[in-house]
């Protein structure tokens, strides 16, 4: 009988343990749910009063388009895949007809349609310097001109020691008046060569960005477009 009675007590003492173990970890479930409501009424006082230097991200601006973006990267010319290794060809080609008498700086640029017909185009100037002609504007006015007016991906080739030649300015509000969304732009950086056939070899670096990374707040914005 007097076993029975300590077993009795030990069982007691241990769902004594057990229950107040129960209780810490109720106790401790409660306290991590208020501090989750306490977090997000932190973030919305937070909000509401915004950052103390009243810097706020763009992100949260209700005036802005928040347009999804292609993602910029650096690839090597053999990896890349074949729509943008044929425009960057195609580009390297058209820039051989560059007519840069004055600056001697010559651009190649190619650009794709919808129905995958690709329009190429070079720079050409003039001795009066404003009515010259960039590649990219020459590429897409001889699409235009042909009925085509949707582009989906573009390539820009030039040869400049430092590095890569991206669009102008002009050129870039171009481009967006005539893609319905980010489109990819390749930009290599042409083989300075004697050869008439110049070529890239397949290490040789390629910039892909896009046109929303080029020019992310523009004077049209894509939602206007039908």
């Amino acid at each position: 009988m007097l076993q029975k009675r300590k077993e009795l007590k030990k069982c007691l003492k241990s769902l004594d343990e057990l229950q107040k173990e129960l209780s810490k970890r109720k106790t401790h479930k409660k306290l991590m749910c208020y501090m989750d409501k306490l977090n997000q009424l932190q973030s919305e006082v937070d909000k509401r009063q915004g950052p103390r230097d009243g810097r706020f991200p763009i992100g949260e601006s209700l005036k802005l388009p928040h347009l999804i973006k292609c993602p910029q990267y650096t690839i090597r010319f053999a990896d890349l895949d074949n729509c943008g290794r044929e425009l960057v060809e195609d580009a390297l080609n058209a820039r051989c007809n560059a007519y840069a008498p004055y600056s001697n700086f010559k651009v190649g640029a190619a650009f794709r349609t919808k129905c995958g017909r690709v329009f190429t185009g070079c720079n050409v100037e003039n001795v009066a310097f404003t009515p010259g002609c960039c590649a990219e504007r020459t590429a897409l006015v001889k699409g235009i001109s042909e009925g085509f007016k949707c582009y989906n991906a573009g390539a820009v080739v030039a040869f400049h020691e430092s590095g890569y030649s991206t669009p102008c300015g002009v050129c870039r509000q171009f481009i967006q008046e005539f893609a319905k969304s980010d489109i990819p732009i390749y930009v290599a950086q042409a083989p300075e060569l004697s050869t008439k056939l110049p070529a890239f070899d397949d290490d040789d670096e390629v910039l892909v960005t896009s046109i929303y990374n080029l020019l992310p707040h523009s004077f049209t914005t894509f939602t206007d477009k039908k």
